[in-house]
This record gives C-alpha cells, sequence and structure tokens, in this order.
C-alpha cells in the first residue's frame, strides 16, 4: 500500500512541475501585434510625422482677371443697349452693359472759384468779404477744390472772365475752371469668347451698321 502512496505523490508532483513549466512559457512569449482583419491603419505620432503633417496648401482660386470679352456699341441710347442685351441672353449667353464717358474737348460750363484756402477759417473769411462786396459765393466743401469759394457756372466764357476780373479787382485771387462736355456711350459686354464665332455675332447685331465689336479686356470677372 505505501508504494501506491508514494506513486501517486510524485504522479502529482510530476503534473504540477508540467504546468508549471507552461505558464512561464506563455508569460515569457513576446507580444506579437494584435491586427484587425480589413483596412489596417497604423497611429502614428507628430514627432515621426514630419512634413506629412504639414497645413495643406490652399486651393488656388481661378481669377478671371485679365480675361478678354467681346464688346458691341458704342450706343448714345440706353435701350438701344438693353435691346442687343435681350438677344445675347436669348442665346443663353451673359452680358452686361458698360456706360462709358468720354470728354469731347469742348467747353461746356466755366467755374469761377476761390482757390481753396489754408483753413476752414480762412475759407470762411474770403466768403464773408465776397458776400460784403455782394458776390453771390458759397463754400466748397468737398473735392479737390475743398475749402475754395464757389462763384458760380457759367456758359458764357466772357461772363466767367468778366467776374475773375471784377473780384481780383478787390484784391481777392480768383481761377477759372473749364468743365468739357462728355459724350456718354454704352457698350453691351459679352463674356463667353469662344463662342462669339463671327455669324453669332452678326445674329446679335441684327444687322444694326452704326456699331462694331471689339474685343477687350474684360471689366469684371468671370
Amino acid at each position: 500500500m505505501r508504494w501506491i502512496f508514494f506513486t501517486l505523490v510524485f504522479g502529482n508532483l510530476l503534473l504540477l512541475a508540467m504546468f508549471w513549466q507552461k505558464q512561464s512559457d506563455v508569460n515569457a512569449a513576446p507580444l506579437s501585434a494584435l491586427e484587425i482583419p480589413g483596412t489596417v491603419k497604423r497611429l502614428q505620432l507628430v514627432s515621426e510625422a514630419g512634413d506629412s503633417l504639414q497645413p495643406a496648401a490652399p486651393r488656388e482660386l481661378t481669377d478671371h482677371r485679365g480675361s478678354l470679352c467681346y464688346v458691341a456699341g458704342p450706343y448714345a441710347d440706353d435701350l438701344d443697349a438693353r435691346h442687343l442685351l435681350a438677344r445675347v441672353s436669348a442665346l443663353s449667353l451673359h452680358g452686361r452693359i458698360n456706360i462709358v464717358d468720354i470728354a469731347s474737348g469742348e467747353p461746356s460750363e466755366y467755374w469761377v472759384h476761390v482757390p481753396p484756402r489754408a483753413t476752414r477759417e480762412e475759407a470762411l473769411r474770403t466768403l464773408k468779404e465776397l458776400q460784403k462786396r455782394k458776390f453771390d459765393s458759397y463754400i466748397i466743401t468737398q473735392g479737390d477744390l475743398a475749402e475754395g469759394v464757389s462763384l458760380g457756372l457759367f456758359r458764357n466764357k466772357e461772363s466767367a472772365y468778366g467776374l475773375q476780373k471784377e473780384v481780383e479787382g478787390s484784391g481777392i485771387p480768383v481761377e477759372v475752371l473749364v468743365v468739357n462736355k462728355s459724350v456718354r456711350e454704352y457698350w453691351v459686354e459679352v463674356i463667353e469668347v469662344s463662342q462669339l464665332n463671327e455669324r453669332m455675332r452678326e445674329r446679335i447685331q441684327a444687322g444694326d451698321k452704326e456699331i462694331s465689336w471689339e474685343l477687350v479686356e474684360c471689366s469684371r470677372a468671370g
């Protein structure tokens, strides 16, 4: 009976030794990376990223300044320009009316005025002196002639220069500014240059021989 007891004890010790050996192997085994089936993404430290985390370059915006457009004109009447613009729109094109004032070189008015004074107080003193001498006048408050004194606009050249001479006789400096006439023109601008072949331009022009087409820089971005 004693040998059976020792055999059982020895067997238990052997099993305990084998179990302990397996636990040691499991604890000593290196940890392997755990991968999840499917798309695997790797975390990256900021210090490792380097240039990859630089701010993205801003998206370049298309700049249409400097592009060319067709213009049709000139029209002396706004209504005629609107009729052509309506024909442009009927062809699913985009257009607009541009207004251009062109100096004709012909004098239209003569502005008699005292040149700008150094201060408003000085302008007021000049105004009072003129009004005391019965000259109609007022202070100019805006523009290049601000702080000057206006003596009026005249269509007649002789009247303007006659007043200048009269006021200067009182010891007050006076100048005459010649205001030239301007001619207003209306031009229709069309953006889609590539679609405006000669046939299309003739269709839009509708037989109007008084106007022409010109290729110019667009007045606004596309």
